[in-house]
């Protein structure tokens, strides 16, 4: 039996996140369910605590059991951080044309196959085609239909620290999830935020995640550049709660609500903000304008690496290319503005949109997900499922190696353990109400 849904979590440095998605073959997608959970097992994109992870993975799992009965058994996770590697290569293609002329079954071929040796200590995330060269002819985006025997192609190689791979795996196993595949973060969430048009004039996204900021540069509807910041959304509010000796949790909240990238605050400024010290058990006031110059100072930080990190690509030579920010930091206040004053003004905030394209889209996101925060969560499933309908370009992604399991089957322990479940609360309300019924008959008398 073919069943046509896939799971998809998002582990990063703060918060795991997780969707259930079935899919038709028209393409339309509904999310099943979906769980956000917090995350302590990683750093800077890395896991470095395989426990930990493991343990928020099984929270967020537990969640879609308990609140969807949704029973999930492998999925594609997300990776990202230092480690991963990216680099450009030609390969020729063999056996091309052999009905005269170029098909899309000979594009599609993955020409690393047999040339897995020359990829050292190097484990292959994606491999996406970028460029094509015909009879020596180079910078041909699409040879389908094309006479000829002698094709090349450009392919842009994503590939990992085979140890972070494993150990990534390792807490998913853990959590009795089996892998579906690895998908790279700004990957994902270029699927979730960019459109066609703009990856054809030049856009770079930029995805601020907990632990990292990933920068994605696309061009002629291609990926021309990529990198990855081990700087991210934690490290503001890191500098909040260590400045300040208090919670994490509540300095997360403050750098949402108070926290700003430029000292021009129009909206919710206030003289002084009340904070709960962790050393004293009276409350700590900061004034407003100390705080932001602290988020200001690492918000230029942040933008100054990724000033030094897309000198390749030359924004002031190309006034046309446009910036795409997303993730949870794109809210700070002020930060699209700093980045218009020292990179490009032609720059908006990437919220996750409906679809892949006309075919490939959500019949439903829920109303919390509609957040940049969770653009990389929902542009996995997108890529994921547009990957199994053909509608993204992956020469390494696998389909048939998704396991096909059916998330509303349990065993027979499971079943009869929601069965009692259900007893027991029957029970308890039919006591409950015979009870009050009892008490009533008394007050009566």
């Amino acid at each position: 039996m073919e069943y046509n849904i896939v799971t998809v979590i998002d582990i990063g440095t703060t918060k795991i996140a997780t969707i259930v998605a079935q899919y038709s073959k028209s393409g339309s997608i509904e999310i099943l369910g979906h769980s956000v959970v917090p995350c302590k097992g990683l750093s800077k994109g890395n896991v470095v605590d395989v426990a930990k992870t493991s343990e928020g993975i099984s929270q967020s799992i537990s969640i879609l059991k308990q609140y969807y009965n949704l029973n999930i058994k492998s999925a594609f996770l997300s990776i990202t951080g230092s480690h991963v590697n990216f680099e450009d290569r030609w390969d020729k293609l063999n056996s091309i044309g052999k009905s005269g002329v170029i098909t899309r079954e000979d594009i599609i071929k993955n020409p690393l196959n047999q040339i897995d040796k020359n990829i050292a200590n190097k484990s292959i995330l994606h491999t996406i085609p970028i460029g094509y060269s015909v009879d020596g002819s180079d910078e041909i985006l699409n040879p389908i239909g094309m006479h000829s025997t002698n094709l090349s192609v450009k392919t842009h190689i994503i590939s990992a620290s085979p140890s972070a791979v494993t150990k990534l795996i390792q807490a998913a196993n853990e959590s009795n999830i089996q892998s579906d595949g690895l998908i790279l973060e700004p990957l994902a969430s270029s699927h979730s935020v960019i459109n066609e048009s703009e990856k054809n004039d030049g856009v770079l996204m930029i995805d601020i995640g907990g632990g990292t900021t990933d920068l994605m540069f696309f061009k002629n509807k291609t990926v021309e550049y990529t990198a990855v910041i081990p700087v991210g959304g934690f490290h503001f509010t890191n500098d909040i709660a260590s400045t300040y000796q208090i919670d994490s949790r509540e300095a997360e909240y403050i750098k949402i609500k108070y926290g700003s990238a430029t000292t021009n605050i129009k909206n919710n400024f206030v003289q002084e903000i009340e904070m709960k010290s962790k050393l004293s058990p009276e409350p700590i006031k900061v004034s407003h304008t100390e705080l932001i110059r602290l988020t200001r100072e690492r918000a230029e930080e942040l933008v100054k690496l990724i000033n030094i990190k897309i000198k390749p690509i030359d924004f002031e030579n190309n006034p046309k290319y446009k910036i795409v920010i997303t993730g949870g930091t794109s809210n700070l206040n002020g930060l699209s503005d700093l980045i218009a004053r020292n990179i490009t003004s032609n720059v908006r905030i990437g919220k996750p949109k409906i679809g892949l394209n006309n075919l490939v889209k959500f019949k439903n996101i829920p109303e919390e997900l509609k957040n940049p925060r969770f653009s990389t969560v929902l542009g996995m499933a997108l890529w994921a499922i547009g990957g199994i309908l053909n509608e993204t370009s992956d020469s390494s992604f696998e389909p048939e190696k998704i396991q096909k399991n059916d998330p509303y089957t349990y065993s027979l322990n499971t079943q009869l353990g929601f069965l009692i479940n259900i007893l027991k609360d029957f029970y308890n309300n039919v006591k409950k109400i015979s009870q009050q019924i009892i008490k009533n008959i008394i007050k009566g008398d």
